[in-house]
């Protein structure tokens, strides 16, 4: 904050454009006509390094518009090798958890009850129903089995949000469609010596939010935005349901996990656009904000539904200040929360995605989305791209994309493995293997930078 109480944020560093190049090598000629022998050389050789940049841009930087615009064009950055890991003991999404030790975990989710072919296909794999249930999968024994865990403490629920400090697994949030609809409260998982686990109370949040980003640096947990829910309007992110917290889906807040007892703070909001399903990631020091969807949008007596959120920013802790990075290169903001989606210590890994009709920008304004997102099964109604950010050049790539539409599967990167847990697929087949719409799936990709 300055001293009027106002929010000072940055726009990302941006090159010089083309344009301004040419117009610097317009005046040097304009210059040269009425120079001496002696400075026209200068000049002349100022001219030739004009031009060498311009040429340089053209051929290696491509028709890349300064930030915050988006790019006209997304390179292929990654390979990506699928493969099938243990099914799960049951269908389901929104689950979330991590990787502690060689143990994959997840926690919580929901079932639909599976559509008619899932249920035709794969008959008791898809019960209808919130979940508390844990499951961990130990990743350095091939072909091991999911193993049960002590159930979460809270209600069943599905949209919870998890961040891995330590050997510790922290959880929040999430929502269900019975009171109070939408959560503030917190447990910890973590595992004993004797290999027990175990369920810890944590501080609550100070207000009820579901699907929300979160992550860590170092002992801090940061979580922003997310989403209230009231079971009959839907979701808010303006918002909480009763309106006494305002910008909900941009707040930040931060909890020392080595000083519990203190619980949350706020620190400066983020000035863009309200969200939740949105990718929250650290790299570097920075916290990296990505994508999302607003709650149902009602302007001047028009419904516009769920609006996709394109404009990115990245927050500084050490000098709690929000900078505007790139928009999203296509109008599909539904990222997965994940206690990691950073590839080598830069890239951000963003799977699915959604497009909505409608976006929602920074200033509340509605405009219709653009490019258009990748889909295995037009039917689905979903989507399959994988999206990789580059937090280095601010700019955004593809990797392979994944061999089913899928709607925000709980997501983790460990070294160049990206998990990807359950989701939302409209039903589907990978190498000849039916998963349903909330699926028994566990996808694996192996990840292998190819860009130059």
């Amino acid at each position: 904050m300055n001293s009027d109480g106002h929010t000072t944020f940055t726009t990302a560093s941006r090159l010089p454009s083309c344009s301004k190049m040419q117009l610097h090598l317009e005046n040097t000629m304009r210059l040269l006509k009425n120079s001496s022998p002696l400075r026209s050389f200068g000049l002349s050789l100022i001219c030739g390094l004009i031009l060498s940049s311009l040429l340089h841009r053209s051929l290696w930087a491509g028709d890349v518009p300064p930030s915050p615009r988006p790019q006209l064009e997304i390179e292929h950055w990654m390979d990506i090798e699928w493969t099938l890991g243990t099914d799960l003991p049951r269908g389901f999404q929104d689950s979330d958890g991590g990787i502690l030790g060689s143990e994959l975990i997840t926690v919580g989710g929901f079932c639909s009850g599976g559509l008619e072919e899932d249920n035709r296909r794969k008959p008791g794999k898809y019960p209808r129903g919130f979940m508390k249930t844990g499951w961990s999968l130990d990743l350095s024994r091939p072909n091991s089995n999911w193993i049960n865990l002590p159930d979460f403490p809270g209600d069943a629920r599905q949209g919870l949000f998890a961040a891995k400090v330590g050997n510790s697994l922290y959880f929040w949030g999430g929502f269900s469609y019975s009171a109070p609809y939408c959560y503030q409260d917190g447990y910890s998982l973590s595992r004993a010596s004797d290999g027990q686990w175990s369920w810890s109370r944590l501080p609550d949040l100070p207000w009820k939010t579901s699907s929300a980003g979160i992550c860590c640096i170092g002992p801090k947990i940061y979580m922003c935005g997310g989403a209230d829910y009231d079971g009959e309007t839907g979701f808010f992110t303006e918002h909480t349901r009763d309106k006494q917290v305002p910008r909900l889906g941009a707040r930040l807040l931060v909890c020392d996990t080595e000083h519990l007892d203190q619980g949350w703070k706020e620190l400066t909001a983020c000035p863009g656009t309200p969200r939740f399903v949105m990718a929250f990631q650290p790299v570097g020091g920075k916290l990296y904000l990505i994508g999302g969807a607003t709650g149902d949008v009602v302007k001047e007596g028009q419904r516009y539904g769920y609006c996709t959120v394109v404009d990115n920013w990245s927050y500084d802790p050490a000098t709690d200040q929000w900078s505007r990075l790139r928009d999203l290169p296509v109008s599909s903001g539904n990222f997965p929360k994940s206690s990691n989606l950073v590839f080598m210590d830069r890239y951000l890994i963003l799977p699915g995605g959604h497009q909505y009709t409608y976006i929602v920008n920074p200033d509340g304004t509605i405009r219709s989305s653009y490019g258009k997102a990748g889909r295995k099964r037009p039917e689905s109604g979903l989507h399959n791209d994988v999206f990789v950010y580059d937090t280095l050049t601010n700019q955004f790539g593809r990797g392979d994309s994944l061999p089913i539409d899928n709607n925000l599967p709980m997501s983790v990167v460990q070294g160049n493995k990206l998990y990807l847990i359950g989701g939302e697929t409209g039903g589907g087949e990978i190498h000849g293997q039916y998963y349903g719409h909330h699926p028994d799936l566990l996808l694996i990709g192996t990840l292998k930078l190819s860009r130059p």
